[in-house]
């Protein structure tokens, strides 16, 4: 088996994990904080230890595909985190996963698809320069500006500015 296939199935194996992990915490966090129960009532419970365990397991197979895989692969496929966690928190709460979360998954598997048909294999040492990186910085914020006109995609971008950036 080529190293190129061992990555991709690690990277898989690593979204998996990752996504079963945050779907089972997800649910517990959400009952303990319903019981009115803060940090201790979640470390109190086994089956959150099991979705540490296997976050950790996760990012093993994550190194793991870094290995035998370019990063530029590899963290791409991390992303699929967010689909897989789609049908496993549709399936934990008894309902059927909704039309707009396919669309959803789909347009984050197109842009995955798209993300990697761009990128390649990078050299050691290989590196966006100064005037590279602000004009994929700049494009990036352009294309943010024009897609912010909902609450929602605006929202998302706040929440990943750091604080000291926000307006108060």
């Amino acid at each position: 088996m080529s190293g190129l296939v061992v990555a991709v199935l690690l990277s898989l194996l690593s979204a998996v994990g990752y996504a079963f992990a945050a779907v089972t915490q997800s649910r517990l966090a959400a009952a303990a904080a319903q019981g009115g129960g803060g940090p201790r009532s979640l470390a109190a419970q086994p089956l959150w230890w099991w979705a540490v365990g296997l976050n950790g397991a996760g990012a093993l197979a994550h190194v793991g595909a870094l290995h035998y895989g370019p990063l530029t692969l590899v963290q791409p496929l991390g992303a699929l985190t967010l689909v897989a966690a789609l049908p496993l928190a549709a399936r934990r709460d008894r309902r059927r996963v909704a039309r707009g979360e396919w669309r959803g998954a789909l347009c984050t598997l197109a842009g995955l698809v798209g993300l990697i048909s761009v990128t390649g294999p990078a050299a050691p040492g290989d590196a966006l320069t100064v005037r590279e990186s602000l004009t994929v910085a700049l494009a990036s914020g352009l294309l943010i500006a024009a897609l912010a006109r909902g609450r929602g995609l605006g929202h998302a971008t706040a929440s990943g500015v750091p604080r000291a950036w926000r307006r108060r």
